[in-house]
């Protein structure tokens, strides 16, 4: 049983969030993989955001109610009206249509859809189903993974968790790149600042496919060869998961902890887009970091224990990079000053040391089973201070 079913939740955010929200709960309940996808904002069409399939029932719509002033609280027999109007011109022409709210439920609004869907019945016109934010929150709840993803982890006393990003990714890559994914960081860290107990969600194609396929075995009884496929599958998704799972807890090491932060989003402010771009598309696990062009590696250890390492390999641009400002201040201060990851050119400190740093704090705790204070002992979290060799 879902331990989120007793929790009063607020609603999301933004509209963007709610639209989301929507399509994970619909897209579980229908076993849709064609409905809109994960972090995509809908493109309204007479009133339509989402269209999905319910079985042999299509196209279904669902228009996730918007208003300039968020979230709705509530809805008035006008505006239905008028959403219907609008969604009858949908093409093809729709078989149910749902107009999802934050607004509570309201007895009124039900019995007035009831009786236009009795005169829909009599036209052979679409089916009208209204939710308020009471019912949509039911539903969330019936899949963990859905209501864990919006509403945060639930049990034990756990506290709400709003979900503040769903960044995608497609062959080990982030699809937001440039402009769209430094905004999206920006937006992030205003929003851990706002909701500290907030997460982040990265979710891969891949694992979307293979969960997909999982639920193709659900409810039928299966051959010797089918329980091995969904074995086989189920070890797949396990690892797209870790990986994701991995992904999150590096980007909200980067940006909650109070050490980190301060480095890089205090000292080193330009560096949090690249260096959290770089951490998800080259060390996630498994690793898809492509072999360096250059057998050059730049060493790292935490300023606490001078005896352990953190390796990553340079390129060549990278090492240019490192050779043109040792240059400049070798002639400027009669020293080369590049001791430390702080003293790095700005973009290999935030492309190649910030992310092994994170991957290396990571392994430390999961893979040597050091503790967060034995972390701290060694001054691992003091990014800035780790001394660098290049061999």
């Amino acid at each position: 049983m879902s331990l989120h079913v007793h929790a009063d939740y607020a609603p999301p955010r933004s509209w963007e969030q709610f639209e989301e929200l929507c399509a994970d709960v619909f897209q579980s309940a229908w076993r849709d993989p064609a409905l809109v996808r994960h972090g995509r904002a809908g493109q309204r069409q007479n009133g339509v955001d989402i269209v999905g399939r319910n079985g042999a029932i299509y196209p279904i719509g669902i228009q996730c109610k918007r208003r300039s002033k968020w979230p709705v609280s509530k809805l008035t027999i006008k505006e239905v009206d008028a959403e219907i109007k609008d969604a009858l011109n949908f093409k093809p022409s729709l078989k149910v249509f749902y107009i999802l709210t934050t607004a509570p439920d309201d007895v009124l609004l039900l019995d007035h859809v009831r009786r236009i869907n009795e005169q829909h019945e009599k036209q052979k016109l679409f089916e009208v189903v209204l939710l308020g934010w009471g019912e949509i929150v039911r539903r969330a709840t019936i899949d963990p993974q859905v209501a864990n993803k919006h509403f945060g982890p639930s049990g034990g006393g756990a506290p709400h968790s709003p979900l503040l990003a769903t960044w995608m990714m497609s062959k080990g890559k982030l699809e937001k790149t440039g402009t769209e994914f430094e905004l999206s960081v920006i937006e992030l860290i205003q929003d851990l600042h706002d909701w500290p107990n907030g997460h982040i969600v990265i979710r891969q194609r891949e694992s979307d496919a293979l969960l997909e396929q999982l639920r193709s075995f659900e409810g039928k009884k299966l051959s010797i060869k089918e329980r091995k496929d969904r074995i086989k599958l189920r070890d797949d998704f396990r690892v797209l998961t870790d990986a994701e799972k991995f992904a999150e807890r590096g980007i909200l090491l980067m940006l909650t902890d109070p050490d980190v932060s301060v480095w890089l989003l205090t000292i080193w402010e330009q560096d949090a887009p690249l260096a959290i771009e770089a951490f998800v598309n080259n060390h996630l696990r498994p690793w898809n970091r492509a072999s360096a062009a250059s057998d050059v590696y730049l060493r790292m250890s935490p300023p606490g224990d001078p005896e352990r390492r953190c390796s990553t390999p340079l390129s060549q641009e990278d090492v240019s990079l490192i050779w043109g400002i040792q240059t400049e201040r070798q002639a400027r201060f009669g020293n080369p000053l590049t001791d430390t990851v702080d003293e790095l050119p700005p973009e290999v400190r935030a492309r190649v040391a910030i992310p092994r740093l994170v991957r290396g704090i990571l392994e430390f705790i999961s893979e040597e089973r050091l503790s967060w204070d034995q972390v701290r002992q060694m001054k691992a979290l003091d990014f800035g201070r780790w001394t660098i060799s290049i061999a």
